[in-house]
């Protein structure tokens, strides 16, 4: 079983890759999902889990801790693990640094929502709030709009 970083994966994607892979997930059938969640809204503990039958099987493991902001700890208030399996066999094959697969999918999702439905060449880009994920947001947009001449905050 391999462990992927957070920073391995910051390395080798791009915008570019993980757009086009968002968009090729989206036309694939659905595939089985579900959540569980456990906890209260000072520490949250959620699984998310998809099965892509006889290919992969994932869970997304995070929690929230929102009181982590206001800690000396310099932690953030959500934190994640992805864990991958063969769909075959059911065999571990990686932990992923499942923030940093975060940041990238929900930007790159955001973006090629933006590329399909609104207008093909914006001039400015109007980010509101998103805490950590505005600056993922901004630059996924970018790439997907690079019409954007400006970013207003």
């Amino acid at each position: 079983m391999r462990y992927i970083s957070g920073e391995e994966i910051h390395r080798v994607l791009t915008f570019s890759a993980v757009v086009e892979a968002m968009e090729a997930a989206h036309r694939r059938p659905r595939m089985e999902s579900g959540d569980l969640s456990l906890g209260d809204e000072k520490a949250h503990y959620f699984v998310r889990s998809a099965i892509d039958r006889g290919r992969a099987i994932g869970s997304k493991l995070f929690t929230s801790f929102p009181d982590n902001l206001a800690s000396s700890s310099g932690l953030p208030a959500v934190q994640a693990a992805y864990v991958l399996f063969d769909g075959d066999n059911g065999r571990p094959l990686a932990v992923l640094d499942g923030t940093a697969i975060t940041w990238w999918k929900t930007a790159a999702d955001s973006a090629l929502g933006a590329r399909l439905l609104a207008p093909p060449a914006p001039r400015t880009l109007v980010m509101v709030g998103a805490g950590a994920m505005a600056s993922w947001l901004i630059r996924a947009h970018r790439y997907a709009r690079p019409s954007l001449e400006r970013v207003l905050v």
